[in-house]
């Protein structure tokens, strides 16, 4: 019992859930024209391993600095608040690692340096300034992409990276239309810089950033079905040789996935943090399992 109740406790302190998240560190080689080898691989997953335990730490920083405001949010449940002098070791324990990494071994790059220093400037001073700090929840998952197209030597097309730029803006402000939900946030209050009458601008930001996100796919289309008409979107590892047919299909399924989840936000029936949504809908799931496996059988 003992055992469970520490692991338990493990897990939420470092939230273990979220290094799903990491996953980012793969996409740039999976949706690029690169053929897959060994080495890109093991190097992927090292980097995976790495980027897991510092956002694990810089996690556990968060929980350990937003403690009053989580008691009162009704989207934070029970955590494993680490003590403060455990929190101080491990963030010079990450000061340490990354000299190691530095001196030591290839996995170490800019966007690592980066990635910390937009954490502790959001955790402490960024969070607080109204759809700035929109701006920096985006910019962590873009850095992982950033992360691993780097780890492998890999360019990333502007195709890719202005897609998954709106896209992670949405999925941001998701995030914070949902605490603003459930909490009830009528006025000013404790927990964000955001209230109910800041809903229909967040909507706004939603809808105009689901427009720029699906009409990249859609020049993303034209360019395959007649290419170099946007040549310079692309860069030597931008994949196109690709069935236009199954893009198309691949297409409406992420749009009618991604209008389902907006309808679902903004009717306010998600009454959990967003990314805990995503990672439990089943719905979800089946849309993810059709785009890894036309992925994978389309790596050449």
């Amino acid at each position: 019992m003992k055992k469970k109740i520490l692991n338990f406790s493990f897990s939420k302190a470092f939230r273990i859930e979220n290094t799903f998240k990491n996953s980012l560190i793969f996409f740039p080689l999976l949706l690029s024209d690169r053929s897959t080898n060994t080495s890109d691989i093991i190097t992927l997953i090292g980097g995976f391993f790495i980027f897991t335990l510092i956002t694990s730490i810089c996690y556990a920083t968060n929980d350990f600095t937003d403690y009053k405001k989580d008691l009162i949010n009704k989207l934070k449940t029970k955590k494993s608040i680490l003590k403060k002098n455990t929190i101080i070791i491990l963030n010079f324990f990450l000061l340490l690692f990354l000299i190691f990494l530095f001196y030591f071994t290839d996995f170490y790059n800019f966007y690592l340096i980066l990635y910390l220093i937009s954490f502790y400037l959001y955790n402490f001073f960024i969070k607080n300034f109204f759809l700035i700090d929109l701006v920096f929840l985006t910019t962590f998952y873009i850095l992982r992409l950033f992360y691993g197209s780097e780890l492998i030597g890999l360019n990333m097309s502007y195709w890719f990276l202005f897609f998954f730029m709106s896209f992670f803006l949405i999925f941001s402000v998701f995030k914070r239309m949902i605490q603003i939900s459930v909490n009830n946030l009528n006025t000013k209050n404790n927990i964000i810089s955001y209230s109910l009458n800041d809903y229909p601008l967040l909507k706004k930001i939603i809808i105009v950033s689901t427009v720029i996100n699906l009409f990249i796919f859609i020049l993303y289309l034209y360019e395959v079905a007649f290419p170099n008409t946007f040549i310079s979107l692309s860069t030597p590892d931008t994949r196109y040789q690709q069935s236009i047919l199954i893009l198309c299909m691949i297409f409406i399924g992420y749009s009618i996935g991604l209008v389902r989840i907006i309808r679902l936000v903004f009717a306010k029936k998600i009454k959990k943090d967003i990314y805990l949504f995503a990672l439990k809908d089943k719905v979800n799931y089946m849309f993810l399992i059709g785009y890894l496996l036309i992925a994978y059988f389309h790596i050449s």
